[in-house]
């Protein structure tokens, strides 16, 4: 029996589904709103469905939220208003499914069964314990990907590894290797930015002596040498594009020709690839061979930035110190409390190739001392936190002179104003075309409003008109509105 929780603000919904769950067996609660949903869902929940647009704010905002809490339960995205790129998004955020209203009982029920069945079969055999010593950290970004990776380890098929520059994609893929029935075998690492283009199917392939000038003698290729091991293609969506036909058919085949050979060689290799590129757009632009990447994307591994996972810094830079200071003969340093709250501030668009950059930068400016310091840290970072911490100057009329009785006329009343000619410039030189926007839209003296701030203004007006319009009929408001009853009272709140 499954404890299923059903988070949506219809009643109608949360009848069916008790209906449905309780037929199956299973123990069903329900909530109306976002933050009785949470409650529940700490009591250890198996199934939970969730709408998308709630009296109390956006479901697929939350989903993370539902989906780390000690249980993991599987989140079964439901919606009125469902899109593309919305399913996307929910998927990618970890949703076990995305379903669209109306739902019939069948479409329930099916849903439901088979998410029981799944956990059931993820809870039938122990997991093992992944061997990752080079990858640090317990954020659950870091294990989710990590978790991918011990599903990829127990099979043999093709794994592509993504993610930005920097956040350690052959780490992942050394994980994978080292925990898997080749981990005995060769790794071999093949760097796809740096293969000679004139020269890359005799690296890649192997060549005979005299297949080409300088070809002394005969070489192995790289497909062979990983024979019975893991072939690791480092940034492949850099492998030119008139060797991506060839690669293909080794891949299909485990059999390539090398350069100058009539014969055929075979290798049993298993490929990793990582890139930081989209190969998607790369193949819609003829760049990479649509082909190739289905071969490639066996299982996808997505490897999370470091700002998704700041909880890790501290023990990242904990690790990194100590490795530093050991290598270089250096004292044993620990971080400042401002430091480590300026480590955590930043962005690290780097990632953690940039954050060990950056604590070797700081271990040796700190020498012989026995902590680092934010000051320690390079110039650039300094800089940037400084940056954020300095609020924007906001843009306001530089006079204080009293204004001119034409001006004064129209600040207070906005709609005798008259368009000024972009030219115009008054002593302090304030444009004129700044003058009419705080003519328009600021009280004298008060600063010019952001767009967003403007937008809500309008956004509060409309909310109110509309509801006073319907006599307060929310639920008539939100169809004039053309949006769900949720979202309407959602817009209420915020602007009540």
């Amino acid at each position: 029996m499954a404890r299923i929780l059903v988070v949506d603000d219809e009643r109608l919904l949360r009848t069916l589904t008790v209906e449905v769950g309780s037929s199956l067996g299973h123990e069903v609660f329900t909530a109306a709103n976002i933050r009785d949903g949470l409650a529940l869902a700490r009591q250890d929940m198996d199934i939970i469905l969730l709408d998308v647009l709630l009296p109390d704010g956006d479901g697929l905002a939350t989903l993370e939220s539902f989906t780390r809490l000690p249980g993991h339960p599987d989140v079964i995205v439901i919606t009125g208003h469902g899109n593309a790129d919305a399913a996307e998004t929910a998927l990618r955020a970890g949703a076990w499914e995305y379903l669209l209203k109306p739902l019939r009982p069948r479409e329930l029920k099916l849903a439901l069964s088979q998410a029981v069945a799944w956990r059931a079969s993820r809870g039938e055999a122990a997991p093992t314990r992944l061997r990752h010593p080079d990858i640090i950290g317990e954020s659950p970004a870091l294990n989710d990907a990590l978790e991918q990776v011990r599903e990829a380890a127990a099979s043999n098929v093709n794994v592509l590894i993504v993610g930005e520059t920097g956040v350690g994609k052959e780490l992942f893929a050394r994980a994978l290797h080292a925990n898997s029935p080749r981990g005995t075998a060769p790794f071999v690492t093949v760097d796809c930015t740096t293969l000679p283009e004139t020269l890359v199917e005799a690296h890649l392939f192997g060549h005979a002596r005299g297949a080409f000038t300088g070809a002394d003698r005969a070489r192995d290729g790289l497909l062979a040498a990983a024979d019975g091991g893991t072939l690791f293609l480092d940034e492949v969506g850099d492998l030119p594009l008139p060797v991506q036909g060839a690669f293909l058919r080794a891949l299909e085949l485990r059999r390539f020709r090398p350069v100058g050979e009539v014969r055929e060689v075979r290798s049993d290799f298993r490929i990793v690839a990582a890139t930081n590129r989209d190969l998607d757009d790369m193949a819609r632009m003829d760049l990479f061979r649509s082909d190739l990447r289905f071969r490639l994307r066996g299982m996808t591994i997505t490897v999370p930035p470091l700002r998704r996972r700041v909880e890790d810094i501290p023990l990242l830079a904990a690790h990194m110190l100590h490795d530093f200071c050991l290598r270089h003969n250096l004292p044993r340093k620990e971080l400042a409390a401002g430091c480590l709250e300026a480590l955590t501030a930043y962005a690290w668009p780097g990632n953690v190739r940039e954050l060990a950059h950056a604590l070797e930068r700081a271990c040796t400016a700190a020498g012989g001392g026995d902590q680092v310091f934010a000051r320690h840290l390079p110039t650039e970072i300094r800089i940037d936190l400084a940056r954020k911490r300095i609020p924007p100057t906001p843009c306001r009329p530089s006079s204080n002179r009293e204004l001119s009785e034409p001006e004064a006329a129209r600040r207070q009343d906005p709609t005798t104003a008259t368009p000024l000619a972009p030219s115009e410039q008054d002593d302090s030189g304030e444009s004129a075309a700044l003058r009419q926007i705080l003519v328009e839209f600021a009280p004298p003296g008060n600063a010019v409003p952001t767009l967003r701030e403007i937008k809500a203004q309008a956004e509060a007006r409309y909310v109110h008109a509309l509801l006073e319009a319907c006599a307060g009929d929310a639920r008539k408001a939100a169809r004039l509105a053309g949006i769900s009853r949720g979202h309407f009272y959602e817009l209420l709140r915020k602007y009540a």
